[in-house]
């Protein structure tokens, strides 16, 4: 007989689907929870458990947050899983409020790197600071008892979209049984696939702790957009039909990929401030020197043409995502590149 499926005070009995909170802790005034919005899906057969985490960046979550409400309204439905599906559709809700990176008003109080960065620094501490707090909650409470982990994350416009593999988080998984089936299930969504090297993200240590894990990015950053919507919710049931939680075939998207196994190049900065435009599309093969982005003055003046440093792709322009407009100030991101 099927268990049911608990995380924290929540349970959901087979077949049914629950909603709820988990704490993690509460802010300065003593009364305010930091909780964290947890949906269990329990399915009516048995088969894998699935995590699909979203919203490490207060900016990203929206177009996720939007394809998870769609997919447990339709095809999500707990009588059709085999297995269980358990989804934070906002994890860093400090951030999520200010629809910032990090949340401004509490990550200066963190003094670690990537302060109040819920992508860095997993698996949290119990006893660490808040972020860290939170990231061993999800940690403890859900991903220990998840045997595949999803990371849905944004970048700006223009960019496409792509899964982001992290060999591993403090050693290299490469060659292994945890990086074939990181790769089978990046291959089951469809997108074009990038492999970075070894972060102590969400993904990486998930491989570190045997757990197939990919980390997903769809254009764009802050807004809703239904083609986004929909591709993410094709990627998702094609990943979930491959797990075996889901029946059906995969689903074709429209949209451009890359085939092949790609490499993350160093991201391009600024060294001039200003308003900035896009030269070429990103998903196109570029020869190095091409001019992708030009930076002009508020007087219209040209002050610096970026170009490619080496033979590749560009996959995403990130001002919009990072800054929320279409301007830079000197140091700030300009393009991220792959080869």
């Amino acid at each position: 007989m099927k268990r049911d499926l608990t995380v924290g005070g929540l349970t959901a009995a087979p077949g049914t689907m629950v909603t709820g909170f988990l704490k993690a802790g509460e802010l300065s005034d003593g009364v305010s929870p930091i909780a964290i919005p947890v949906m269990l899906l329990n399915g009516a057969a048995e088969g894998p458990t699935v995590y699909l985490h979203v919203g490490a960046h207060g900016q990203e979550p929206f177009y996720a947050i939007e394809a998870m409400r769609r997919l447990t309204g339709e095809a999500l439905r707990p009588e059709r899983l085999r297995g269980n599906v358990i989804i934070v559709p906002a994890a860093n809700l400090l951030a999520f409020q200010a629809a910032t990176r990090v949340a401004p008003q509490y990550a200066a109080r963190e003094q670690r790197p990537f302060a109040g960065d819920l992508h860095r620094g997993w698996p949290g501490r119990a006893d660490g600071f808040l972020t860290e707090r939170v990231e061993a909650t999800i940690w403890a409470e859900i991903v220990r008892q998840s045997d595949h982990v999803v990371d849905y994350h944004s970048v700006g416009l223009p960019g496409i979209g792509f899964s982001h593999l992290y060999t591993g988080g403090t050693k290299d998984a490469r060659e292994t049984p945890v990086w074939e089936a990181t790769l089978r299930l990046a291959q089951a969504a469809g997108l074009t696939i990038l492999v970075a090297g070894l972060a102590d993200t969400l993904p990486g240590m998930c491989l570190d702790a045997g757990k197939p894990a990919v980390m997903m990015e769809l254009p764009a950053a802050r807004v809703i957009s239904d083609d986004v919507v929909v591709t993410t919710m094709r990627c998702t049931l094609n990943m979930l039909v491959a797990l075996g939680v889901l029946e059906g075939s995969p689903q074709a998207l429209d949209c451009l990929v890359v085939p092949g196994l790609h490499r993350t190049m160093p991201s391009i900065r600024a060294n001039h401030g200003g308003l900035i435009s896009y030269a070429v599309e990103p998903g196109v093969p570029l020869k190095a020197g091409t001019v992708i982005a030009r930076i002009h003055d508020v007087f219209g003046t040209e002050l610096e043409a970026v170009t490619m440093p080496a033979d590749g792709y560009v996959h995403t322009f990130p001002p919009v995502s990072w800054v929320g407009a279409q301007m830079v100030a000197s140091g700030d991101w300009v393009a991220d590149l792959f080869e």
